[in-house]
């Protein structure tokens, strides 16, 4: 399963992603795959799969979808 990375024009896996990549939790494509395609489900079943077969540690409240604010430019 994979993610397109605009930050290092790549397509990443998820598990590199989650497991990896130290911008993880301010990455918009990250959060674009959460909300988007291949989506929050379907990432989480991945990657508890993944984690089971490697003995790897998966906490799925970690897959947590940003909200996003908005700056308002006041004059």
């Amino acid at each position: 399963m994979q993610i397109e990375c605009q930050r290092f024009s790549c397509q990443k896996s998820v598990e590199v992603c989650y497991w990896v990549c130290k911008f993880r939790k301010n990455c918009k494509d990250w959060q674009n795959g959460l909300k988007e395609q291949p989506g929050l489900s379907a990432i989480e079943e991945h990657l508890a799969g993944v984690a089971k077969q490697k003995g790897r540690i998966f906490n799925p409240a970690d897959l947590v979808i940003s909200a996003v604010t908005k700056k308002v430019v006041t004059n």
